[in-house]
C-alpha cells in the first residue's frame, strides 16, 4: 500500500501547476462488493492553469480509474483544491498492461429521454462521467442520443443505461459497443472454421460459413439498403450481391469470405484513412487554452481563457508555457520552441525586444513578459489553423476524377455481372453455375475501394507530412499543382533578400534644409508607412540624435503603388519619399546636378536601393541608398529548383542594378531578370508566362504550372494571377490570405521541399492506379482461365488495397504531429509525454512506469520524488 501511494503521488506531482498532493490513509472506502476494489480520496493542490482532465488522464493511462469528486478554488492566491476518487482494483486487476486495457474499450449508444435542451447536457455528463470505466461523454442533442467511451469489462453497456434510468433520464441502449466486439470475434472464428473445408477438404465444415455471414454480413447489408435508398449503388451493395449470390449457389464458405474479409477491408480503410487525417487535423490542437495576464494595477497574475486576452495586454510566460498571442518580448531571454509552428526542431533564442508567435513553447528557464501585439484569433497559431481546416476542405482534381470514375463504371459492371449470372442458366444448370460464379467474381474485384481509398489517404499524408516541415498547402488540388510547377517566379524583397534594410548612403543635396531639417521630414514620412526600408531609415535618423518631430503634423498621409509615398506637413508642403521612377514622374530626378547623377549611378553599380526625399517648393531635397541582404539559403533553393528543371524568375520593383546583383549572387540568369514593374506589371507578367491547360485526361496530360512567391501587398495580384502563389509567413496579412501556400518560416528551401512532395504525390497516386488496374486485370484473366474463385478474388481485392493505401501512407511523417518532448525525473520515474500541439499545463501522458531492480539505489522503495526534480 505504501508503493502504491508513492506512485500515485509522483505520478501527479510530475504535472507542472500542481504544488501539494496529500493521499490521507485513514479514508478507504470498499466498493462493489469485493474486498479487492478498494477506493482512495486524492487532494491535490494546483494552479488554475491545471485543469481536472490532466489528472485524470495521468491517472487512467498508468492504469487508475478516477473521476473528480469535488473542487474548491481559493481565491487568495488562486490555488484549486482538487479531491479525485481513484479506484485501485482496475490498476491491480486489469491494467497490468495499459495497452492492453485500451483494447477493452468500446463507443456505445443510447436514445436517452428528457436531454431536449443544453441545460441538460451538464447533469447527464454529471451522471455518466463520474461512472467507474467511463471515457468520454458526447451528447447530440438533435437526435437524443448519448454516445459513450466505455471499458465493458469495467462497466457493461447496460449498467450505464440503467444509471441514467434511475436519474431521471430514460435510456435505452441504441448500440452496444461490447456486442459488436464480441460480434466481430464470432465473425472470424466461424469464417477460420469454414475455411477448413477447402485446406483439408472437409466439406461440411463449409456450414460454419453460415454462421459467419449470420454474424457478418447484417450491418453490410444496412449500409447497402441505406445506399439504395439513395438510388447509388456502392461497394457494400456489390458485396451483398456477391455474397448473397454465393449463398444461393451452397458456397457457404466463400460467402463468409466475401463478408469477412470485406469487413477487414473496411477496419483497414478507416484505420488508415484515420491515421492519415489525424496527422494533419492534429495541429488544430496548437490553439493555447489559457493565459497568464499580468493584472495592469496589482500586478497579480491572473489566468484567462486564451480567446479573452486584450491586445496589448502584459502576459507571463513560464517554463514550458505556451505563449497566447503575438508579441513583443519586455523581459527575459529564453530558448522558444517553434517546431509547431516552423517544423524547425532548433529551438530559437528569443531577447527583450524579439518578436514570439502565439501557439510557441518557453523551454528555457527564464520567465518571459510577453507584450501582446494581436488577440488569440489573429494570431500566427490561429491562422496556421485555419490555413489547415481549409487545406482539409479543398480536394484535388485527381480525387474528384477517381470518384466520377467510381461512380460511373460501377453501374456497368453490375450490368455485364447480372448478364453473366442470368442468361447462361438457359444453356444448362452448369453452365450456369460456372458463369453464375465468374460473374459474382468480377463483381467483387471490380469494387473500386483501393482506389478511392488510397488516393484520398496519399494526399492527406502529403499535406501532412509538408505541415509537419511548416509549409502548409491549402487542400490535396494545391499540392498536386505543386507536382507540377515548371516556372517559379520570386519577387526580390523579402522573398530573395531578408527584407531588413541597412542604410549604407544618406546624403543632403538641397541647401534649402540642413540635415537635421531633412532628417526630420524623412522620419516625419516614413513612421506611418509600412515597407521594410521606412523602419531602417527611421532608425537611421535616431542613430544621428533626430526623433519624429511632433511639433508636426502629417495629413493626407498615401502610398503609391511601385513609387513610394507622399503626404502633406502642416497642411501645406507637399512631400514626397520615393524611388527614381516617382521623381521622373514628377520631373525632378533630371534637375539634379551632374555631381549627383554621378553618385546615384555608382550607388546604383554597388547593388544598393536608391532613394529620395523632396517637395513641391524645394524640389529633390535628400537622397539615400539602402542595402537588402540575400538570404543564406536563396542560393541552395535556387541550384535546387535547376537540378529539378525548373526555371527560376526575379520579378521586382527595385532598379535593374540591384535586381541584377541580387540575381547574380544567388544563379539567376540575366535574362530571367525583370526589374521596376509595378504591381500591375507583376500582373501582366505572370499571366504572359503560364500556357493554356491541354484538354486532355487529367493524370495523363503534362501540366506546366506557374508559381509565383512573394511577400508584400504589392505581390497580392500576381499571387492571385498565378496557378500557384506561395506566401512567405512573415508577410503581410494580404499576401497570406491570397496565396496557395504559406512558407511559415519563410525559407526557402521549404518551397523546394512542397514541390518534390507535390511530385511524389503525384508519383504514387499513378503508381495505386496502375497497381490497381494491372491487378483487376489479371484476375478477371484468371476467372475466364476458371482459375479464380470468390476466397481468391476477395482476398486480392484486400491485398491491392491494403498495399496501395501503405504505397500512399509510406509519405506520412516519421512521428506524428503530435510533438512530445520526453520528460523524466532524475530518478527514473516516470517518462510524461508532453502534448505540445494541446499546451503544457493542459493535457499529459504517461507513457511508462518502469522500476528497475537491478538499480536498487533507484527503487521506488527508497524514493519520494519532489516537484523541483522533474526535469
Amino acid at each position: 500500500m505504501h508503493n502504491d501511494t508513492l506512485v500515485l503521488r509522483s505520478l501527479i506531482r510530475a504535472i507542472p501547476g500542481v504544488r501539494k498532493v496529500t493521499i490521507p490513509n485513514n479514508i478507504q472506502q470498499q466498493t462493489h462488493n469485493n474486498d479487492s476494489n478498494s477506493e482512495r480520496i486524492i487532494i491535490i493542490h494546483h494552479d488554475a492553469s491545471v485543469h481536472t482532465k490532466i489528472i485524470l488522464h495521468a491517472l487512467e493511462s498508468a492504469g487508475h480509474s478516477a473521476f473528480v469528486r469535488d473542487n474548491t478554488t481559493t481565491t487568495s492566491n488562486a490555488v484549486i483544491t482538487t479531491n479525485v476518487l481513484v479506484n485501485e482494483s482496475n490498476h491491480n486487476n486489469h491494467n497490468n498492461d495499459p495497452n492492453q486495457n485500451q483494447k477493452c474499450w468500446v463507443r456505445s449508444s443510447f436514445n436517452v429521454q428528457g436531454v431536449c435542451c443544453a441545460s441538460e447536457i451538464p447533469a447527464v455528463r454529471k451522471i455518466v462521467r463520474p461512472l467507474w470505466g467511463v471515457g468520454k461523454v458526447n451528447i447530440n442533442l438533435t437526435t437524443k442520443v448519448v454516445h459513450v467511451q466505455h471499458n465493458y469489462i469495467q462497466i457493461q453497456a447496460s449498467q450505464i443505461a440503467q444509471k441514467l434510468t434511475e436519474q431521471g433520464f430514460p435510456a435505452h441502449i441504441y448500440k452496444d459497443g461490447a456486442a459488436t466486439v464480441q460480434g466481430q470475434i464470432q465473425f472470424g472464428f466461424f469464417w477460420v472454421l469454414s475455411m477448413v473445408s477447402i485446406v483439408n477438404g472437409i466439406d461440411w465444415f463449409k456450414y460454419f460459413g453460415l454462421a459467419s455471414v449470420l454474424f457478418g454480413l447484417p450491418p453490410i447489408i444496412i449500409k447497402a439498403y441505406r445506399t439504395l435508398k439513395r438510388c447509388q449503388f456502392d461497394a457494400n451493395c456489390m458485396m451483398v450481391t456477391a455474397a448473397l449470390g454465393a449463398l444461393a449457389l451452397g458456397q457457404y464458405d466463400e460467402a463468409a469470405s466475401v463478408s469477412f474479409l470485406f469487413a477487414v477491408s473496411e477496419f483497414l480503410e478507416a484505420s488508415a484513412t484515420t491515421k492519415a487525417r489525424k496527422a494533419l487535423s492534429e495541429i488544430c490542437a496548437l490553439r493555447p487554452d489559457h493565459a497568464n495576464v499580468i493584472h495592469p494595477i496589482s500586478k497579480e497574475i491572473v489566468v484567462v481563457p486564451a480567446d479573452r486576452v486584450p491586445l496589448g495586454s502584459l502576459i507571463s510566460v513560464r517554463t514550458g508555457d505556451k505563449i497566447a498571442a503575438d508579441g513583443v518580448i519586455l523581459e527575459g531571454s529564453t530558448a522558444i520552441d517553434e517546431s509547431s509552428l516552423t517544423g524547425e526542431s532548433t529551438p530559437a533564442h528569443k531577447i527583450v525586444g524579439d518578436e514570439v508567435s502565439g501557439g510557441t513553447i518557453n523551454i528555457g528557464q527564464t520567465q518571459l513578459v510577453v507584450k501582446t501585439t494581436t488577440t488569440v484569433e489573429d494570431s500566427a497559431v490561429s491562422r496556421l489553423i485555419r490555413l489547415v481546416e481549409e487545406a482539409q476542405s479543398n480536394r484535388s482534381p485527381t480525387e474528384k476524377m477517381v470518384d466520377a470514375f467510381a461512380q460511373s463504371y460501377t453501374p456497368f459492371v453490375i450490368f455485364i455481372a447480372s448478364l453473366m449470372c442470368t442468361i447462361p442458366w438457359a444453356f444448362g444448370t452448369d453452365i450456369g453455375r460456372h458463369w453464375t460464379l465468374n460473374g459474382l467474381i468480377i463483381v467483387v474485384i471490380a469494387c473500386p475501394c483501393a482506389l478511392t481509398i488510397s488516393t484520398p489517404v496519399t494526399y492527406a499524408a502529403g499535406l501532412a507530412a509538408t505541415a509537419k516541415r511548416g509549409v502548409i498547402i491549402k487542400g490535396g488540388a494545391k499540392l498536386e499543382a505543386m507536382g507540377s510547377v515548371d516556372r517559379v517566379v520570386f519577387d526580390k524583397t523579402g522573398t530573395l533578400t531578408k527584407g531588413k534594410f541597412s542604410v549604407t548612403h544618406l546624403e543632403v543635396i538641397s541647401s534649402s534644409k540642413t540635415r537635421q531639417e531633412m532628417l526630420e521630414l524623412l522620419s516625419l514620412m516614413q513612421e506611418r508607412a509600412s515597407h521594410p526600408i521606412a523602419s531602417s531609415l527611421v532608425q537611421a535618423a535616431k542613430a544621428e540624435g533626430v526623433n519624429v518631430p511632433r511639433q508636426m503634423s502629417v495629413t493626407d498621409h498615401q502610398i503609391l503603388k511601385g513609387e513610394g509615398i507622399m503626404a502633406k506637413i502642416n497642411g501645406k508642403i507637399q512631400v514626397y519619399v520615393g524611388n527614381q521612377r516617382l521623381f521622373n514622374r514628377l520631373g525632378m530626378l533630371e534637375l539634379l546636378s551632374p555631381e549627383n547623377k554621378n553618385l546615384v549611378e555608382e550607388w546604383g553599380d554597388s547593388g544598393g536601393t536608391l532613394g529620395f526625399i523632396g517637395s513641391r517648393e524645394d524640389g529633390i531635397i535628400g537622397m539615400f541608398c539602402v542595402k537588402d541582404s540575400v538570404r543564406e539559403e536563396a542560393r541552395e533553393a535556387i541550384d535546387e529548383l535547376k537540378e529539378a528543371g525548373i526555371e527560376a524568375w526575379i520579378c521586382t520593383g527595385d532598379s535593374d542594378a540591384t535586381a541584377q546583383a541580387v540575381a547574380k549572387e544567388i544563379g539567376i540568369p540575366e535574362h530571367c531578370v525583370n526589374s521596376q514593374l509595378l504591381p500591375e506589371d507583376k500582373l501582366q507578367f505572370v499571366k504572359g508566362l503560364k500556357r493554356p491547360r491541354p484538354k486532355k485526361f487529367a493524370l495523363c496530360r503534362e501540366k506546366r504550372y506557374v508559381l509565383f512567391c512573394g511577400d508584400g501587398v504589392n505581390d497580392a495580384p500576381a499571387l492571385a494571377a498565378a496557378q500557384i502563389g506561395v506566401s512567405m509567413g512573415e508577410g503581410a496579412a494580404m499576401a497570406l490570405e491570397m496565396s496557395d501556400v504559406t512558407l511559415m518560416d519563410s525559407r526557402l528551401t521549404k518551397l523546394t521541399y512542397a514541390i518534390r512532395m507535390g511530385q511524389r504525390v503525384l508519383r504514387t497516386v499513378k503508381e495505386n492506379i496502375i497497381i490497381s488496374f494491372v491487378a483487376k486485370l489479371l484476375i478477371i484473366v484468371l476467372t475466364f482461365m476458371g482459375k479464380m474463385t470468390l476466397l481468391y478474388a476477395i482476398a486480392a481485392d484486400v491485398g491491392v488495397m491494403l498495399l496501395v493505401t501503405l504505397n500512399g501512407m509510406k509519405l506520412l511523417p516519421n512521428t506524428s504531429f503530435d510533438l512530445v518532448s520526453p520528460r523524466r525525473s532524475r530518478r527514473g520515474r516516470a517518462i510524461i509525454k508532453q502534448r505540445v500541439g494541446i499546451g503544457t499545463n493542459t493535457d499529459f501522458e504517461l507513457v511508462r512506469m518502469k522500476t528497475s531492480r537491478s538499480c536498487s539505489d533507484d527503487s521506488i522503495d527508497s524514493f519520494e520524488p519532489d516537484v523541483s526534480e522533474i526535469i
